[in-house]
């Protein structure tokens, strides 16, 4: 799922992720977000993991999620 949204890793160390998200609607891009943590969660879950996470807009408008 991460390849669809073109992922990049800036610091290939790091920890944080950009991805690019299209969407028609403010609902097209939380379901897409959550959807995604979902499955984070999941995948991190079935090999007794976690996941913490923050999602920001990089577009100027200070959403997060």
């Amino acid at each position: 799922m991460l390849s669809y949204h073109a992922m990049e890793k800036p610091d290939k160390k790091g920890w944080q992720y950009i991805l690019t998200i299209p969407y028609q609607t403010q609902d097209d891009l939380d379901d897409t977000i959550y959807d995604l943590l979902r499955e984070a969660q999941s995948t991190a879950d079935e090999r007794h993991c976690f996941i913490e996470a923050d999602v920001i807009a990089l577009d100027g408008s200070d959403r997060s999620w």
